[in-house]
């Protein structure tokens, strides 16, 4: 059995394939953020194999995220998917043959959430708030007039 989200590469040699089915707490995300944070576990599924000179790690990752409404600020829940996630590290690269590729997920998960979520996908509070919304009218384009 191996240690989450390390790959020992010699391990791969002479065509093996390592099969990745991990469930981990979010914790390795460090999160710390007051608008974002995660909840339940982080799903990993996939394998990781050589091929030449690289390491070849494919995913697929899920993980569920807390991140405020973009209309009302209440709190949604977000599931992430990434159906094909892929990294590659060239082998020498690799220090002592242990890749910890936790920075490679992290990176792939926050980057997978939404820049504008609102709950239950079109909020109910969208209504009241509408006559708080910017209009088109009465902006400055300051290059609307440039032919």
């Amino acid at each position: 059995m191996s240690t989450p989200l390390k790959i020992y590469v010699d391990r791969l040699s002479d065509g093996q394939t390592e099969t990745i089915d991990e469930v981990l707490s979010p914790d390795f995300l460090d999160m710390e953020e007051r608008e974002l944070h995660f909840v339940g576990k982080v799903r990993l599924k996939g394998k990781a194999y050589l091929a030449d000179s690289h390491l070849v790690i494919q995913l697929r990752v899920e993980a569920e995220a807390i991140v405020p409404c973009s209309i009302c600020n209440e709190d949604v829940k977000k599931t992430l998917l990434i159906k094909s996630f892929y990294h590659t590290e060239e082998v020498e690269k690799i220090k002592g043959h242990i890749f910890d590729y936790s920075r490679a997920v992290r990176e792939a998960i926050l980057l997978e959430v939404p820049n504008y979520v609102e709950c239950q996908g079109n909020c109910p509070k969208r209504k009241e708030l509408k006559q708080y919304f910017q209009q088109g009218e009465g902006k400055r384009l300051p290059f609307a007039d440039l032919n």
